[in-house]
């Protein structure tokens, strides 16, 4: 008698080219959107030299999981997927910043309670990216993320699955 194999219907589990090419260019425009981000950070801000490693790997991570999952579709689409990647990055990588900032002033003892350090890790993550962004890199992120999303879309149209 054979036996009956259970194939789940997810694509975010099989690697195909598409997720490659989307997390790679998402990756490196999240490097060097961070190489423009950096001067105007505020001083003080832990994680700041780190910061082009740290959108990259947001970027790698955003792209794989989010940009290159939905391939198929229109170019529009596409490039509307590149868009909502990037600005995940955005928020992932400031939401980061906000938590090391937060850990540096609660080892500080500078908040009464739990509470307070919790819902702090989301103003000093505005904070600093409010502070921080300008028009260049926001448009670098924008260019970056909208050929993320049509290098997917390119690589599942030439290469398939």
């Amino acid at each position: 008698m054979m036996q009956r194999i259970a194939v789940r219907k997810s694509k975010a589990q099989i690697p195909t080219l598409a997720k490659l090419f989307a997390a790679l260019a998402l990756g490196a425009t999240g490097f060097f959107a961070a190489q423009q981000i950096m001067p105007a950070i505020p001083a003080g801000v832990d994680g700041a030299k780190e910061l082009g490693l740290i959108m990259g790997s947001f970027g790698l991570l955003v792209g794989w999981r989010v940009v290159g999952v939905s391939e198929g579709r229109r170019w529009v689409d596409a490039i509307n997927d590149g868009l909502r990647g990037g600005i995940y990055v955005l928020m992932w990588t400031f939401f980061f910043l906000g938590t090391i900032q937060m850990l540096k002033l609660a080892l500080r003892m500078r908040y009464d309670d739990v509470l307070s350090a919790v819902t702090d890790v989301i103003g000093q993550g505005v904070a600093i990216g409010v502070a921080s962004l300008g028009v260049a890199p926001v448009i670098t992120l924008g260019l970056g993320a909208m050929g993320a999303g049509l290098l997917s879309e390119f690589a599942y149209r030439r290469y398939g699955r």
